[in-house]
């Protein structure tokens, strides 16, 4: 079988059904738990959501931007002390997660059963029909780098489990992989508490995303890929070139009930002034005014309006994006600029 897909250049597709999520998560299940509740990983709570941030009032074109922020405490929390002494600890529980998954796709792909690291780094570079599941295969630039963490990180691994070739300080560990041939260790490669947590949320979000736990939006793919620019030294590859990602939500006022007499093209202009370093993406939230008074609210979401073929004329279901009125409306945002 494996000789005549070779020559007929067909790719046998392995099996990524419910079934073999499910034995998936079975066997990443302790690994996965440990580390969401060592980063406190619920649901997606790591996307942060903010009140309107850009308001239009009424009979301006000149947005006001408003700043939030939030903070979280949590009295006698054992995170932050636990990640500072057992960071080699969460880099050894990570890449064991990242690998128990590299040989379940392995496995899928009828590779022949190894335990060896190397022999698995051979397996994914040489094997050009290698097929991840769908969501990792159809962004080559996620398959590439999950490999690079792959290779690079399984040396870094076996210093911190068999050698004494590491140092660990207030979260930051500085470890070296012995060279291929001959005696002596390679450079030392840093890896501080910022790029482990990033490490540590990549691999947990790609088995949720995976397995169809997590549902991946625009704002989290790129998040994803502003995360892997942020960790070149640890994948090897070239940074993706995205910007930090910024999500808000655009309140506009106005007394006009015909909603596509708002100029979709100004409101993205005006963010990316007001936010030149961010790549932007919003909801657009319309508050309807009569007589100095809202009268009804509606909700159109980015994943909407961010569609290149979006145009007004096609809503033709008003009713589905009303919601209720916010209870934050200021006074001074309902007068009319004179």
């Amino acid at each position: 079988m494996a000789q005549q897909q070779k020559q007929t250049g067909e790719r046998k597709q392995p099996d990524y059904s419910p079934n073999a999520m499910s034995h998936l998560a079975e066997r990443t299940e302790y690994e996965a738990w440990l580390l969401e509740a060592v980063y406190n990983i619920v649901g997606e709570e790591w996307s942060p959501s903010f009140p309107d941030a850009v308001i239009y009032p009424i009979g301006s074109s000149k947005p006001e931007a408003i700043m939030h922020g939030s903070m979280n405490i949590t009295l006698s929390d054992w995170r932050p002390g636990f990640l500072n002494a057992g960071a080699p600890l969460v880099f050894v529980t990570t890449f064991k997660l990242l690998d128990m998954f590299i040989e379940w796709v392995l496995e899928k792909n009828e590779c022949e059963a190894t335990f060896r690291f190397n022999d698995k780094v051979k397996l994914l570079k040489s094997s050009q029909a290698l097929i991840f599941p769908s969501f990792i295969e159809s962004r080559p630039w996620l398959k590439e780098r999950l490999i690079g963490f792959y290779s690079l990180l399984a040396p870094l691994r076996n210093t911190i489990i068999h050698d004494r070739h590491f140092t660990s300080s207030d979260g930051t560990i500085n470890v070296s992989s012995r060279k291929k041939k001959g005696h002596g260790v390679n450079p030392p490669v840093e890896i501080n508490s910022s790029a482990l947590g990033a490490l540590t949320l990549i691999v947990v979000s790609i088995l949720k995303y995976v397995n169809g736990t997590w549902f991946l939006d625009q704002y989290h793919e790129k998040t994803l890929r502003r995360k892997l620019d942020g960790l070149t030294h640890l994948h090897g590859l070239p940074s993706l070139g995205q910007r930090q990602p910024f999500f808000t939500t655009v309140r506009v006022y106005s007394t006009n009930l015909d909603h596509s007499a708002i100029n979709l093209s100004a409101v993205r202009n005006d963010i990316g002034k007001v936010f030149p370093h961010n790549d932007c993406m919003f909801d657009l939230r319309i508050l309807t005014v009569k007589e100095g008074e809202v009268i009804n609210a509606f909700l159109f979401p980015w994943a909407l309006l961010g569609d290149e073929g979006f145009e007004w004329d096609n809503i033709s279901d008003l009713e589905k994006y009303q919601v209720p009125i916010p209870d934050d409306i200021e006074l001074k945002h309902l007068a009319e600029s004179k």
